[in-house]
């Protein structure tokens, strides 16, 4: 986890790079990991022209990344890991896409067993729900007759609590339904403006590490705005 985060402060410093020619990103460059903070931080430099280049040339660039991690298993680890930086919601390089085609290597290159990439297929199914411009799924919640906040929060985390503070407290939401969907254990909140769900089969939708996070339903269902952090 930790590498993730060194990660995503990479790219946060990196988020205004010009893309470049990211098709050609890893010529000549090498991949192994014997000085872990410069791999790092090619990483980080890679992730953030791929998240602005044309998707085609983006793609080919993690083909030719994968196909030289497949050279050794501990750097192809090591990577796995990293491709979270497409995933992880505070990333600033999160995308489907390209987080898609990191898991279709990851499964089909032979280098992890099914229970090592089984949490990345996870996490792409929960990445794939309430995207903008798709239709919302909130279990418990079949109608969206006007705009809707949707929060997702663990009812263990402090912070969560204090997200539905903030959020309910806003003056932008004023006049607009406010759902929250409470995952994990603890005990259920109280703060007054808010729907309050607690589906049994809420962590087939959210990721509970993610939280607290909402997304944003127009009146008719379709998601407004995607997933993004509360705090």
């Amino acid at each position: 986890m930790k590498y993730i985060l060194n990660i995503i402060l990479c790219l946060v410093l990196l988020a205004g790079c010009q893309a470049g020619n990211v098709a050609s990103f890893w010529d000549g460059r090498s991949v192994a990991v014997e000085d872990i903070t410069a791999s790092e931080e090619q990483f980080a430099a890679f992730a953030s022209a791929a998240v602005k280049a044309p998707s085609q040339d983006a793609l080919h660039a993690m083909d030719v990344l994968f196909d030289k991690l497949k050279e050794d298993a501990v750097d192809y680890f090591i990577y796995a890991e990293w491709m979270d930086a497409f995933y992880d919601i505070l990333s600033p390089a999160r995308n489907a896409l390209l987080y898609g085609k990191a898991v279709e290597r990851l499964v089909s290159d032979g280098i992890l067993t099914e229970n090592e990439y089984a949490p990345f297929l996870r996490r792409l199914e929960w990445m794939q729900l309430n995207t903008e411009g798709s239709p919302a799924t909130v279990p418990g919640c079949s109608h969206f007759d006007t705009r809707t906040l949707v929060l997702v929060l663990d009812l263990g985390c402090p912070s969560c609590r204090e997200a539905l503070e903030k959020l309910g407290a806003a003056p932008e939401w004023n006049g607009v339904r406010k759902i929250a969907v409470g995952l994990g254990n603890g005990p259920q909140p109280t703060v007054s403006g808010w729907e309050y769900l607690f589906p049994e089969n809420g962590n087939a939708c959210f990721d509970l590490h993610t939280s607290p996070a909402y997304f944003i339903v127009a009146a008719g269902g379709v998601v407004e705005k995607g997933y993004t952090p509360a705090l």
